[in-house]
């Protein structure tokens, strides 16, 4: 799944490997998608209004969570 999910973030990013989208997954709302190449890792953010950063690593998440960010990436690509 990961690899499905990098390659839509390199397709819709055109260049850039992180996409500024919010993305609700169950009670939770991601501001952005990221592909760490360094890391080998894709980051989901949170961005709080005192400028603060949370993440998530994408394979921390339960495998149904990943398979709906797969999808909702997938709605947008096409």
């Amino acid at each position: 799944m990961k690899e499905k999910v990098k390659s839509i973030i390199k397709l819709l990013g055109v260049g850039i490997d992180e996409l500024v989208i919010d993305l609700k997954i169950d009670d939770v709302t991601f501001n952005s998608i990221e592909w760490s190449e360094e890391e080998d890792k894709i980051l989901l953010h949170i961005f709080e209004d005192d400028d603060y950063d949370y993440f998530v690593d994408f394979d921390e998440l339960e495998e149904d969570k990943q398979r709906k960010i797969y999808v909702l990436l997938s709605i947008i690509y096409n």
